[in-house]
């Protein structure tokens, strides 16, 4: 078990060392992530948060920082003149392409040290995980 728990406090240093080289952290990745996946590219704060699972003072906090990168803006909801919608802008658009593309060739490198059937015993062996944590959940 405590094998399990450093080598996943490592990779998630390792991806954090990673994002910062690109001047984010881990929870503003998922948040811009999230958007470049929505429809339109376009979520509302409290969509955001359900799907992240984040506060929404982390959001709002997240999207503060995002929106003087210049990666996201705030825009008037058209459906409800109270609330504000996130969207991604043509430069965070670019940006998080770019940085998925490092990311995936950066994974690329640490999962090749597997072997084939090693991953695919990794993949099996963390599915059937998920799964019992899901049904514990229940």
């Amino acid at each position: 078990m405590q094998l399990c728990i450093r080598t996943n406090k490592r990779m998630q240093d390792n991806i954090s060392e990673f994002l910062g080289v690109y001047g984010i952290n881990h929870s503003a990745y998922m948040v811009l992530t999230t958007l470049f996946a929505a429809e339109n590219h376009c979520l509302s704060p409290s969509e955001i948060s359900q799907k992240l699972q984040f506060t929404r003072t982390n959001i709002t906090r997240i999207t503060d920082f995002l929106e003087k990168a210049g990666y996201v803006k705030r825009t008037d909801s058209r459906e409800d003149r109270r609330a504000k919608k996130i969207s991604l802008t043509s430069e965070g658009m670019f940006f998080i392409q770019r940085l998925t593309l490092a990311q995936s060739m950066y994974l690329k490198e640490i999962w090749d040290y597997l072997t084939h059937d090693e991953q695919e015993l990794f993949e099996v062996i963390n599915k059937k995980l998920l799964a019992h944590f899901s049904d514990a959940s229940s």
